[in-house]
């Protein structure tokens, strides 16, 4: 009796326990309310916190330079190509005609081209203007069908190539808006000499930077930014930036459609050599 007394004890007690430890409804065994909104919350603000860092992942793609890949024998320095040909026919001529190499009939044919050749070659090479380097950005160079006008691109692909006969690239379109050596004028030694282009966007819109080295300060450049924009006009906005190297000049599409389509033109570089026609823009 004493034993069976003991069982109902333990069992009462076993009971107890287990309804102590059970809750005390059904909604006690659900997550809280509060766990379950942050485990949705997480995964937007996941997905937020991508979109953020996609932005300037997709800014920095539009701002990364291009390679120029477009072929113009205008870009090949012709004094380069016709030098080394010229004095490998002249002497070659020479070697033949003293019976040296091969060729003795063909010797003075040799020597009658590659002596003109060379000297051509020695004096293109004296009197070409290297091209200045010109960064491009994706952004800009997909806007260049779109805002790009005449005049800026007329400017992007004389600079761009081999001059023969200048001094400096612009050289005639700086003096015709600073009139140097003139009263009242900067003289001719402190013209600025351009180093560089740059293709970029500004606000969503085409720039062409022109990068110049120069000793004039700045309040003279601001002084000169009409100038610029009536000159390099219409249809673009020039803004003047100081540098290290002293100043860039922007000239910024300004969405008009302006000076697009080969409308009115006017002249804005010298010829490619002396002595022929001024090109028209």
């Amino acid at each position: 009796m004493q034993a069976n007394i003991c069982k109902r004890q333990t069992g009462a007690s076993v009971t107890s326990r287990v309804q102590a430890f059970k809750p005390a409804g059904p909604v006690a065994w659900r997550r809280p309310a509060a766990a379950r909104q942050q485990q949705h919350v997480q995964p937007c603000r996941a997905a937020s916190d991508q979109q953020t860092a996609s932005t300037p992942a997709s800014s920095a793609a539009a701002q990364e330079y291009v390679q120029d890949n477009e072929f113009s024998i205008t870009k090949i320095s012709y004094g380069s190509i016709l030098t080394p040909v010229g004095l490998g026919l002249m002497i070659y001529g020479f070697g033949a005609y003293f019976t040296l190499l091969p060729g003795t009939d063909i010797s003075s044919i040799l020597l009658i081209y590659g002596f003109p050749m060379s000297i051509l070659g020695f004096a293109l090479s004296y009197a070409q203007l290297e091209p200045v380097p010109c960064k491009t950005t994706r952004a800009a160079f997909d806007l260049r069908s779109s805002q790009m006008t005449d005049i800026q691109k007329q400017i992007r692909e004389d600079t761009t190539r081999y001059r023969y006969g200048d001094e400096k690239h612009l050289d005639e379109a700086l003096d015709k808006i600073w009139k140097f050596g003139r009263q009242g004028n900067p003289p001719k030694k402190m013209c600025p000499t351009l180093t560089g282009l740059r293709e970029e966007t500004v606000d969503g819109a085409y720039c062409l930077t022109l990068e110049f080295a120069s000793k004039l300060e700045l309040p003279v450049w601001e002084d000169r930014q009409p100038k610029f924009q009536s000159f390099f006009g219409p249809g673009v906005v020039a803004k003047v930036l100081p540098t290290e190297q002293g100043v860039d000049v922007q000239l910024v599409s300004d969405g008009s459609g302006a000076g697009r389509g080969g409308g009115e033109k006017k002249d804005v570089l010298p010829p490619l050599m002396p002595g022929l026609k001024a090109r028209q823009q």
